[in-house]
């Protein structure tokens, strides 16, 4: 597939440059003063409608207007915890996730209240001040406290180091400063020699793809040497093509053990690591992004909620087996998480995974109209709200589908990028009428080359478009099945 292996990846990868600032792991808890942030956020919410509150502004409709901040307060601190708004990471990040935390849930509320009809929520002048202030004042009273010391331990999982001859003396110092995996599960050396040391040798590059499924890799190190400067030129430049393609982040050593004085060296190593690719794609961690799936993604749930109690009658009566189906497919940096989705089939317990076919005699009556009007699918707003999944992007695939007798994964190996971001419940190749069972290789590069090209050019406003055009497909389209 040349166009998928040459433009599009060069395209993907073309914004790509390095990027000076330290990775921070947010999946950590605070190692101490736990509530600190979380009852700094919750008096910043509700200061100002206690304000409106003592001034008189809610006299008749208090108890609730008090309810419906507590409630909005409450739904906004979990989301921000969800996040990593309360891991240790920049005081400017933390304040921001809290800031869009407050807005999405907010906005969600709000419009629910509208919906409801319920006046002595909307106080006109104080709403709008809440609204404009509280962001505000969430991200000064982060950045205003003081900053927390680094959390000690290091990541969960394992690094791959890649170096020509032999690996810096003090690269675990290096690690544990990035906050990387501390166990190196392998070292491949590119000039064929193998030093002696604590760390296993891998015999190739296969030897190397291997370990990251079943080391759980999250990282690979590349050491600088003075023989890689024709790097493009050498055989391992498909070694660093490959990498690419898997969800893992990059890092490159640079040893300066040999240019730093004593006192530094052994203070801080002379091992540095500065990032190459790392996980925080645009489309995958950016703030706004995110902050548009939680609040449409809320507002489409509480407006379709009468709907979603419908069709799951309709899907109870069609016959025994769980209203809900529940399957692993694969995720942003290749993580598994569990999709839902309405059930289609008739429930066959003890069945292998098989891709539904148009015309399967296994779908049901009901599953037949769920599945052309992909309202199956609405569940997925669920996995939105939870992060596991955007709006918008690539489709999820269980990790056992196949093409042509070839997992996906297998048939194409920049099939992988797709894992850098997040999974979406419509996608820019769903417009254009690649959905349904994938029965070619060529059909799967039209998909995947479509995936590409959203990674490239995400914006929120290629969203909304994708959004808008994904409502009249689904009716009719012939791929659906």
């Amino acid at each position: 597939m040349p166009v998928v292996e040459t433009r599009a990846v060069a395209k993907t990868y073309e914004g790509f440059c390095l990027n000076a600032q330290p990775y921070v792991d947010l999946s950590r808890p605070l190692s101490g003063f736990v509530w600190v942030l979380p009852a700094i956020d919750l008096m910043c919410i509700l200061a100002l409608p206690l304000l409106g509150a003592a001034l008189g502004q809610a006299t008749e409709y208090l108890p609730h207007y008090l309810l419906f901040w507590a409630i909005l307060a409450v739904f906004s601190l979990g989301l921000s915890a969800s996040h990593g708004g309360y891991a240790p990471g920049g005081r400017w990040r933390q304040g921001g996730i809290a800031a869009i935390c407050f807005l999405a849930t907010a906005v969600a509320l709000l419009g629910l209240a509208v919906l409801l009809n319920h006046p002595g929520i909307l106080l006109r002048h104080w709403t709008l001040l809440e609204l404009a202030a509280t962001p505000a004042l969430l991200v000064f009273s982060h950045a205003t406290l003081p900053p927390r010391a680094p959390a000690a331990a290091t990541a969960a999982g394992a690094t791959l180091v890649v170096c020509y001859d032999h690996c810096p003396a003090d690269l675990d110092l290096a690690l544990a400063e990035r906050k990387l995996p501390s166990r190196i599960a392998g070292v491949l050396y590119l000039s064929g020699f193998r030093e002696a040391g604590a760390w296993p040798a891998l015999r190739d590059p296969a030897e190397l793809f291997r370990n990251f499924s079943s080391e759980a890799v999250q990282d690979v190190v590349f050491v600088h040497h003075p023989q890689l400067e024709a790097f493009n030129q050498a055989p391992q430049k498909e070694l660093l093509q490959e990498l690419l393609a898997y969800p893992a982040r990059i890092w490159l050593a640079f040893d300066l053990s040999a240019n730093l004085p004593e006192v530094l060296r052994a203070r801080a190593g002379g091992c540095k690591l500065l990032p190459v690719v790392t996980d925080e794609l645009v489309t995958s961690h950016h703030m706004v992004k995110r902050g548009f799936d939680v609040v449409v993604a809320s507002l489409l749930l509480m407006l379709c909620a009468p709907l979603l109690a419908f069709l799951a009658a309709l899907v109870r009566l069609s016959g025994s087996g769980p209203v809900v189906f529940r399957q692993s497919r694969v995720g942003a940096q290749g993580r598994p998480f569990t999709v839902l989705k309405f059930r289609t089939m008739r429930h066959e317990p003890g069945h292998g995974f098989a891709q539904a076919r148009p015309g399967d005699a296994r779908v049901t009556r009901i599953g037949r109209f769920l599945r052309r009007t992909s309202l199956d699918e609405l569940l997925q707003l669920v996995n939105v709200v939870r992060g596991e999944m955007s709006l918008v992007g690539p489709r999820p695939h269980a990790p056992e589908t196949m093409v042509e007798g070839i997992s996906f994964e297998n048939a194409l190996k920049l099939y992988r990028l797709r894992h850098r971001v997040k999974p979406g419940i419509t996608g820019l190749a769903q417009v254009r009428g690649q959905r349904g069972e994938t029965r070619t290789l060529p059909a799967l590069e039209h998909r995947l080359a479509s995936d590409l090209e959203y990674i490239q050019n995400w914006s929120v406003g290629l969203d909304i478009e994708i959004l808008l055009r994904t409502l009249p497909v689904p009716f009719g389209h012939a791929n659906a099945c």
